[in-house]
């Protein structure tokens, strides 16, 4: 009885080792951290969320709860690489997770006695922001048997939060996300001066050019009082051009960037002889639904080194919802002929283009008006 009462707890032990006789069924364990960031926000001063928990896949269908998260993040202080802890060191089993997705909260967990969503313009309060019940992020993060994985989730800002002026709730939180592993994603910083000037507040852009040379915004973050900027969440084995156009100054591209995996890489801009600016408006008809996410965009020729001019996205807004258009303003643009084009994305999905007929001068001090039409 003494022999048999010891084998049996090793017979189990050996079962377990192999997977419980059952063929191969078992998984080596690891960990998994998570990080949340977001891009700018032209036009807010605070974009409060509060997040009540995360969760992973690795087949799109089974969900792993990585942790009750219950924290409350501005937005606004998650770009230019301050992002925040989301989850870390979470027991989950090793492989890749290439699925993700965020359960918004209903509770401010840093101050119990505000909203748990808003915003905040100049001047202004703050405005209650209207939150979905979750929010899909999508990507590739890879856990080692018996390691720890890391990854970062990204939250887009072309559609991030929009103005709703004729809706009960006036601002809305439509952002769609993409998972990056830290492991292997690049990392673009540097600075952008006026000689020994820097330009704090500016926007930089990384954008990625397609076979017919259209132009897709994939990054942006603003500059901080030094002027630098960092631009993380990037894509390994990709080709990414940096942009930015702080206001009065022209647009410049740097050198195209082949991102390999795990590198930064710096890129300063530098700009010159600033103009006294002039604004464009962008009108949208009809008005986005509440599904729908809009933003304009201007486009221009700019150098890129060796390989020549592209036509790059040299600013990016979202609309503002009226009852009967949606309205996008750009301010302190130099004098000089946009391309001009609309963005729009139902429930998340892949956005459509639209452009404008012909494209638009602008001047000092004046404002330009231009208009595209769905569908």
């Amino acid at each position: 009885m003494r022999i048999a009462n010891l084998l049996l707890p090793m017979l189990v032990l050996a079962l377990l080792g192999c997977g419980g006789g059952g063929g191969g069924d078992f998984v080596a364990p690891g960990t998994l951290s998570l990080r949340l960031g977001a891009d700018s926000l032209p036009g807010y001063t605070q974009a409060v969320v509060s997040v009540e928990k995360v969760e992973a896949s690795q087949d799109g269908s089974s969900w792993t709860t990585l942790g009750t998260v219950r924290a409350t993040y501005d937005l606004r202080q998650l770009q230019g690489g301050n992002s925040a802890a989301l989850v870390t060191g979470a027991g989950v089993r090793s492989g890749a997770f290439q699925a993700f997705r965020i359960t918004w909260a209903l509770v401010n967990y840093a101050d119990p006695t505000s909203i748990p969503a808003y915003v905040v313009t100049p001047g202004t309060k703050g405005a209650a922001l209207a939150m979905p019940v979750t929010t899909p992020v999508s990507g590739r993060v890879e856990v080692p048997a018996n390691g720890s994985g890391s990854g970062l989730l990204m939250l887009d800002g072309g559609q991030m939060v929009q103005a709703r002026t004729a809706a009960a709730t006036p601002y809305a939180f439509q952002a769609t996300g993409r998972a990056f592993d830290l492991a292997t994603a690049p990392t673009i910083r540097g600075h952008l001066a006026d000689g020994a000037t820097a330009l704090a507040g500016a926007e930089v852009y990384a954008e990625t050019v397609d076979g017919a040379g259209l132009a897709t915004l994939q990054r942006r973050a603003f500059t901080d009082a030094a002027g630098g900027y960092v631009l993380e969440g990037l894509l390994p084995a990709t080709l990414y051009f940096v942009v930015a156009q702080p206001a009065g100054y022209g647009a410049a591209a740097g050198s195209p960037v082949q991102a390999a995996a795990g590198v930064v890489y710096i890129q300063d801009l530098a700009f010159s002889a600033p103009k006294a600016p002039g604004t464009l408006t962008l009108a949208v008809t009809p008005a986005s639904p509440a599904n729908t996410g809009t933003w304009g965009e201007l486009r221009q020729s700019l150098s890129t080194g060796n390989l020549g001019s592209q036509m790059l996205i040299v600013r990016s807004g979202t609309v503002a919802t009226g009852p009967g258009q949606d309205l996008a303003t750009f301010a302190g643009l130099a004098p000089a002929v946009y391309g001009v084009a609309a963005q729009r994305s139902v429930n998340g999905a892949a956005p459509v283009l639209k452009v404008t007929a012909s494209q638009q001068l602008v001047t000092a001090g004046a404002v330009t008006a231009a208009a595209v039409t769905y569908p």
